[in-house]
């Protein structure tokens, strides 16, 4: 590889545009690629995306790699790690981010393989040295419990996944200036080793679990499927979603994709609202970045007291049917 400059980072697409995170990469970006005296790039995959690269540089990017191929309308590990390996290559950056997302833990640990370097996962903070020219990362360990800060070794690519809303998007401006530099790409389907024979998507009704600000989150305290209808009713009136601890999962009473935690998503509401969520370290690494955290429990010694920031000791049975009717008459 050449001498490695600039800063970088992938910017994935969703709903034929550019995907939520993108806007908080390009801050992310451009504080680290100012701290070392650099430039920021991105890289954009997909068919059709000329608007979204335009949009990329109304976030402050300076120059957009393009890679327009039908081929590459939907991820797929193989192609994309072929043709970001080839840039990377060619371009030779000094950083590059992707977003804490599936695509992004899938493609990051393959390409950083690739690249022969390290990848730090879930960062929270990203500090830049300009004097050594390496990046601070920091990520929480142990469950959230503390945070690790890690530095990749000198001369190779570093590497990071970014954890979602830590960083302040940055605000779209059409008026600043980069450029769009096209990247042709040929995809060769009958040498892929994984064949993508039928794509499925989740259909999510309402605010998103990543997404949203405020989230009614259910654990097997609650009892039953039956009873999680109360939690949704209480969601919607806050204009949030509904989440569920992994037990409730288990149970059959909440689908997977609704499940908080470290197997299952990690969320940064501005409310989080645990019903009958007992506090496992695992469930409360994958909510303990929401700003506040409240917990309805009847064990007054459950775990999830010693991270909530307002508690209620008693059965949530009695205590949400009050607090539903005065969210009602509020609304009305």
């Amino acid at each position: 590889m050449k001498q490695s400059q600039g800063v970088m980072f992938l910017a994935e697409l969703q709903n034929q545009g550019l995907a939520e995170n993108c806007a908080e990469l390009a801050s992310a970006g451009l504080k680290i690629a100012g701290q070392l005296g650099e430039e920021l790039s991105a890289v954009l995959i997909g068919t059709g995306i000329a608007e979204s690269a335009q949009e990329l540089i109304g976030l402050g990017v300076k120059k957009v790699y393009v890679v327009d191929n039908p081929d590459l309308t939907y991820y797929h590990s193989e192609s994309y790690l072929t043709v970001m390996t080839r840039i990377c290559q060619d371009i030779s950056p000094k950083v590059f981010l992707l977003g804490h997302t599936v695509l992004g833990r899938d493609l990051g640990t393959r390409l950083a393989f690739r690249m022969n370097t390290g990848l730090i996962p879930n960062c929270v903070d990203l500090e830049g040295d300009p004097d050594t020219g390496l990046v601070q990362m920091t990520r929480p360990i142990y469950g959230g419990k503390a945070h690790g800060i890690y530095t990749i070794e000198s001369g190779r690519m570093q590497m990071a996944t970014v954890a979602p809303k830590i960083f302040e998007p940055t605000p779209r401006d059409d008026s600043r200036q980069g450029e769009i530099i096209s990247y042709t790409h040929e995809v060769d389907g009958a040498s892929l080793k994984l064949q993508v024979v039928e794509r499925f998507e989740d259909s999510v009704e309402g605010v998103k679990l990543e997404a949203a600000d405020v989230i009614v989150s259910g654990g097997r305290g609650v009892g039953s499927a039956e009873d999680f209808e109360v939690l949704k009713e209480l969601a919607k009136l806050l204009g949030g979603c509904v989440g569920a601890s992994r037990a409730a999962v288990d149970s059959g009473w909440m689908h997977s994709n609704l499940q908080v935690g470290l197997t299952g998503k990690l969320v940064t509401p501005n409310v989080y609202i645990a019903i009958g969520i007992s506090g496992a370290l695992q469930h409360m690494a994958g909510c303990s970045r929401a700003k506040t955290i409240i917990a309805i429990n009847l064990d007054h010694e459950a775990p999830i007291f010693k991270m909530a920031h307002f508690g209620v000791v008693g059965d949530w049975r009695e205590i949400l049917p009050p607090l539903l009717e005065r969210y009602r008459a509020l609304r009305c």
